[in-house]
């Protein structure tokens, strides 16, 4: 009676274990090539490009950074003095930890929209885009500077990048920087990871919008995301190889002592 019971439940367990290994070998092997290609079906062309960079325009919450030159080293001073932090908008020290590092002086646009600059007062820039609000100062400064020429830089273009290992947000100096040059910075993305539905999380006058973007078609490049602006978020999602290497060892323990006891039960019948 013995041996019967240990022949009825084990006996499966080896078939189980071969099976088991089969399937493992093959969901990890059977990821397509295919799918690691990027750009599939673009062909050697010249033609313009139907995708252009929208002007990235100013909003409430923004940090600016505004440097005034001019002939008169004396004049431009006076509007590029650090102020102390005040209501609405006044020039602060904003702590910026991304990756260029420092600190760094700029103008936090109001939720009124406004800054307040010397000499001119409080100035509604929120709708302008950093080189109409240059083309202004300009001219608003000409009668205290000789030849004024002004630098607008928009120093809170941040952008996320989320996978299922990490998370960072980066600091983007070139405003016109594009998904691909993005993604390189923060090297890429991996062969365990999709890349035919990678999603770009964008607010939008207070609404959330959605994009996918599919990076193994041409069709990237006229993506309304190609470029990206102010506080996108990206998420690349794991592939199913992602899935079976986190598990690799969960798989291997069980497979192991599965066999383990196929061979013990092998033995034993052996034995009878």
């Amino acid at each position: 009676m013995s041996n019967s019971l240990f022949k009825i439940p084990l006996k499966p367990s080896f078939g189980w274990s071969i099976l088991l290994a089969i399937a493992t070998s093959f969901i990890t092997g059977c990821y397509s090539y295919k799918d690691q290609i990027l750009f599939q079906g673009l062909k050697d062309t010249t033609c313009p490009n139907p995708n252009f960079q929208e002007k990235t325009l100013i909003q409430a919450g923004d940090q600016l950074s505004i440097i005034v030159n001019g002939l008169d080293l004396n004049s431009t001073s006076y509007f590029n003095m650090p102020m102390g932090m005040g209501a609405g908008g006044n020039m602060q020290m904003l702590n910026q930890t991304g990756n260029q590092g420092g600190s760094l002086m700029g103008y936090v646009v109001s939720e009124s929209g406004v800054i307040e600059f010397p000499k001119l007062g409080e100035l509604h820039v929120a709708g302008y885009h950093p080189e109409q609000l240059r083309d202004s100062l300009q001219c608003w400064l000409s009668p205290w500077v000789k030849d004024p020429a002004v630098m607008v830089r928009l120093m809170n273009f941040r952008v996320t990048f989320i996978t299922t290992d990490h998370a960072q947000t980066i600091n983007l100096m070139n405003t016109q920087t594009n998904l691909l040059q993005f993604l390189g910075m923060v090297n890429g993305i991996t062969w365990t990871d999709r890349k035919d539905n990678v999603l770009v999380i964008r607010q939008v006058n207070g609404l959330r919008e959605v994009h996918h973007v599919d990076l193994t078609s041409q069709a990237v490049f006229s993506s309304p995301v190609y470029y990206l602006k102010p506080n996108d978020i990206i998420y690349v999602e794991p592939n199913k190889r992602k899935f079976i290497d986190t598990n690799a060892q969960l798989i291997s323990l069980v497979t192991t002592i599965t066999s383990t006891l196929s061979i013990l039960v092998l033995f034993v019948n052996s034995l009878r």
